[in-house]
């Protein structure tokens, strides 16, 4: 990810953490959606990674990605609104996809404040 070294895991690194050293080696394309949800929720490269997975959330808002329903679009919805305010285009396919299935998802995932604005 990025073309550059996040270097090698360690003994003391957490789970999550040696989890994520290892698929930052992993092609994007080939993420599956526990793996994007993971990495989003650690904080890597939104830029290269929200693309990715609202592609899959087009197909299933709600999919569940490894934890419960829902869990990689609370993990997308969770990305800093810094990163939504420079990437518009991909704020509104995530608020048109959430608008078409709001009542759905407010009965599954606490929207985050940002969002709560976003879909009024």
């Amino acid at each position: 990810m990025e073309n550059k070294s996040w270097g090698t895991a360690t003994e003391q690194d957490s789970g999550v953490i040696q989890k994520c050293l290892a698929l930052v080696k992993v092609p994007v394309v080939k993420l599956s959606a526990s793996e994007l949800r993971t990495l989003i929720g650690q904080s890597f490269n939104p830029t290269y990674l929200v693309p990715l997975a609202l592609e899959i959330l087009k197909n299933d808002v709600l999919v569940t990605a490894g934890m419960y329903p829902g869990d990689l679009l609370k993990n997308v919805l969770d990305v800093p609104a810094a990163f939504w305010e420079e990437h518009p285009d991909l704020h509104k396919s995530l608020i048109d996809m959430m608008q078409d299935r709001s009542e759905e998802i407010e009965t599954e995932i606490d929207l985050p404040e940002f969002w709560r604005k976003a879909e009024a």
